[in-house]
């Protein structure tokens, strides 16, 4: 994705062409800000107006965005779940009168988004690593392309060394191993995993730490 393609381009792209099986009515992005809200970046099949009236919801809030987030889990919820787990969604403005599921997905460290549905996805390994991907991916477009939407609040981003927090405990174990200058295949010998799983936390070092690569890592 190019830095120019803005959010709402990419959640139009998500609900159109990633997801059009399902059938979203709506797809929205939210960022998390370092002062502890998720702060909405762009949407598909919501009004400007419902993101800018919605304002910035609290992470102390218990919603399914949140929950998410703080979770790092992938929520699935059909509509008289959600209503009945979650009642602060009665109070939600611009959501479609129809719909059958609601499901929210981790983009961290950065945000989270989340889609409406019209059906009803089984979530099995499959289809969470789908999500996951195209979580991180979404995550590197907000990293790289430092979005600004002016209609929204105006957001600090969390700085690098903040965002290092972020890292799990076996990726701060592989990053510590990198910064010695072990290779991927050496990594995984060291840690007992596969080198295609270590590949894939490297990427998600990387995307963590807004990083291009491993000679950045040095950088630091």
């Amino acid at each position: 994705m190019r830095p120019e393609v803005s959010i709402a381009e990419v959640s139009k792209f998500l609900a159109l062409e990633i997801f059009g099986e399902w059938k979203p009515s709506t797809v929205y992005a939210g960022e998390i800000t370092d002062d502890g809200y998720i702060a909405p970046l762009g949407a598909f099949g919501l009004p400007a107006e419902v993101l800018i009236n919605s304002g910035n919801i609290s992470l102390a809030e218990e919603t399914p965005l949140t929950d998410s987030v703080k979770r790092d889990q992938i929520i699935l919820l059909e509509r008289e779940e959600a209503f009945e787990r979650y009642p602060v969604l009665l109070d939600y403005k611009g959501i479609p009168e129809k719909w059958d599921s609601y499901l929210t997905c981790p983009t961290l460290p950065y945000g989270v988004f989340a889609l409406t549905l019209n059906s009803v996805p089984i979530v099995d390994e499959e289809l969470e690593s789908l999500l996951r991907t195209v979580g991180a991916l979404v995550s590197l477009h907000i990293s790289r392309s430092a979005l600004k939407v002016d209609s929204f609040k105006p957001k600090n981003r969390f700085s690098r060394a903040t965002r290092a927090g972020a890292l799990t405990g076996r990726q701060q174990v592989i990053k510590g191993l990198m910064e010695k200058g072990f290779t991927n295949s050496a990594i995984a010998a060291e840690i007992g995993y596969s080198e295609s799983l270590v590949r894939q936390e490297t990427m998600a070092i990387y995307t963590t730490l807004n990083l291009s690569g491993r000679k950045d890592l040095f950088q630091e």
